[in-house]
């Protein structure tokens, strides 16, 4: 599939996840869901590698995406100044998102998926903690977090729908991108959410850096001799990750 085709899909993704959210009131003052689209890039990765695709993966795919984009809302509330109208709304967005991706599962009969994803926002939720308490993690327990916070839900939909292959592509790679992310934001001065948070990372950025380089040596390896992903998608999965690769290279593997 080439990277035109892949930019349509993830459009008719998005406008089908902003289909499913249409409420003026909260679009008024909240504005669109955030949609990741990194994330969403990786949620349908089976489709973009050609993978028997239907409604259900589909709709399913949605869901997923409506609870990160729930989650995300209820991120953006103030914790010193959550009585306001505004963030009084977007606490409310975050639980409308929620209730649409219930709702669009329900709609399918998918009960077990349902089930699974919940607790898998249980646990999302709970890693998240670790960033607002004054317990000591260690560095590894939180890289782990952010993994897991980064891709828990997408990892139970690919295992549901038994894309079992995908996994570590996914995870990986969004891992990567996050804490990418993360590092050139806090080398910039500003303030990312997993290192400002975290006593620990800050005081570890060396041990961040080795991290980084670490996964994106290993994923790069993965990637280039996979035999699942066609080359086109390799190629564009590399450019994500802001690795520069020619086509030879990956012919050569």
């Amino acid at each position: 599939m080439n990277e035109a085709l892949i930019k349509q899909h993830i459009k008719q993704y998005k406008d089908g996840i902003l289909k499913q959210v249409q409420q003026n009131t909260l679009l008024k003052y909240t504005g669109a869901p955030v949609i990741d689209e990194e994330r969403l890039f990786f949620t349908l990765l089976p489709l973009l590698n050609g993978e028997e695709w239907e409604d259900s993966q589909r709709k399913s795919a949605i869901a997923v995406t409506l609870i990160f984009s729930a989650l995300a809302a209820h991120d953006l509330v103030k914790e010193s100044n959550a009585t306001t109208k505004a963030q009084q709304l977007q606490v409310l967005a975050g639980d409308y998102y929620s209730g649409k991706y219930y709702q669009l599962l329900a709609s399918d009969k998918q009960l077990e998926l349902i089930q699974q994803l919940s607790e898998g926002i249980a646990a999302i939720s709970e890693n998240k903690t670790r960033f607002y308490d004054r317990q000591l993690y260690s560095f590894d327990e939180l890289i782990q977090s952010i993994q897991l916070i980064e891709s828990k839900s997408i990892e139970q939909f690919l295992e549901y729908f038994s894309y079992h292959d995908y996994v570590f592509f996914m995870k990986e790679s969004l891992l990567l991108i996050t804490l990418k992310k993360e590092l050139a934001a806090f080398e910039q001065g500003k303030q990312p959410f997993y290192i400002s948070k975290s006593s620990q990372l800050q005081a570890n950025i060396n041990l961040l850096q080795t991290e980084i380089e670490k996964v994106e040596s290993l994923l790069i390896n993965e990637i280039k001799n996979s035999e699942l992903l066609q080359d086109q998608l390799k190629s564009i999965i590399l450019n994500k990750l802001k690795i520069c690769t020619l086509e030879k290279q990956l012919r050569e593997g």
